[in-house]
């Protein structure tokens, strides 16, 4: 029988596997193509220039970066030291290039942060970047489940830190903030689904973000989507060259809209597997989204109903109870 907290952990592990095999496919395909019964790996059908990016250094089951930097966020809020835009970018590259000695291969995955791992840019670079986006990328929100389980009057901080260390956006930070308080509350403080959204919006101060998920919390179940509703989730539909690839119809790496689906779909799923078909049914960036939503249903709903053959594949199960169980005693020691 698993903990709460390793239920997560796998949760966000096995969301983001299996998502990592069809990340970037268009949701009409995925509707069309995907039934669950298996893993499918789509990655070298990605129509970019540099495909390559996405098919080396990538095996089949493993989990990408959105797992590995959740893991770093764990690892920093257990150091017992202060908690800074620095601890987090240190942890980050810590896990990563532990991945890199245990695997022999470094993990695939990573955005734009990959350039300072490989030493061609500086951290200050990677946020310049990211600052001056419209939509920054989707790194904090995707990371941010273990931030809701530290006190709560620290969320906020540390959720705009761990934003603020690689993306300091408005987007972002607010993208931060609503993922870790939908861990709190669907799993602290015991919020129905329902009521998820509302319990969050306070939180946040971006308008554009503010009102992308007022508008969500208005759209009938997923089952429903149809036309205009997936521009709610995911912006504007195909997504144009500038969003990444062009006209793909799914999710693109953007923190807001990212955090928005993730809390649609924590809101109309009941169970770890119903979150995770949701969000790899919505094409595009499927396991990050997918990630987040599996963690944080797998902590409330626990793994029992996924099936077998994802927790038998998925990559590191025994580091991720350890990871889990040591976060669950640093929490419960403070």
């Amino acid at each position: 029988m698993n903990t709460r907290f390793e239920n997560i952990f796998l949760g966000i592990a096995i969301g983001d596997a299996y998502g990592a095999g069809l990340e970037f496919q268009d949701r009409n395909w995925i509707r069309a193509h995907v039934d669950f019964t298996k893993f499918i790996n789509k990655r070298t059908d990605i129509q970019v220039p540099e495909k390559s990016v996405f098919t080396i250094d990538y095996k089949e089951w493993d989990y990408t970066d959105d797992t590995e930097m959740s893991i770093a966020v764990a690892k920093a809020l257990m150091s017992g030291q202060p908690v800074t835009e620095d601890l987090f970018v240190r942890y980050f590259t810590d896990e990563y290039l532990l991945g890199f000695q245990t695997k022999g291969y470094k993990r695939n995955g990573h955005g734009s942060i990959r350039l300072v791992y490989n030493g061609e840019k500086n951290i200050e670079e990677i946020k310049d970047f990211q600052r001056n986006k419209t939509y920054p990328g989707n790194a904090p929100p995707m990371r941010a489940i273990p931030i809701g389980f530290v006190k709560e009057e620290l969320i906020n901080e540390y959720a705009t830190l761990n934003a603020t260390s690689t993306h300091p956006h408005p987007k972002a930070v607010d993208a931060s903030i609503l993922v870790a308080r939908a861990a709190r509350g669907l799993l602290v403080e015991g919020i129905g689904q329902d009521g998820l959204i509302a319990y969050c919006l306070p939180y946040i101060t971006d308008e554009e973000t503010i009102r992308a998920l007022e508008a969500a919390g208005k759209l009938h179940g997923p089952d429903l989507l149809e036309g205009e509703d997936f521009e709610v989730l995911c912006g504007p539909q195909p997504l144009q060259k500038k969003e990444f690839i062009e006209g793909l119809y799914g999710l693109s790496s953007n923190a807001m809209y990212t955090a928005v689906a993730a809390l649609y779909f924590i809101k109309h799923s009941r169970s770890a597997f119903e979150g995770l078909k949701h969000s790899i049914n919505l094409g595009g960036d499927v396991d990050s989204l997918a990630s987040i939503v599996t963690g944080i249903l797998a902590g409330k709903y626990g793994i029992d109903d996924l099936p077998a053959y994802m927790l038998q594949n998925v990559e590191g199960v025994p580091y991720l109870k350890e990871i889990a169980n040591a976060f669950e005693l640093s929490i419960e020691n403070k």
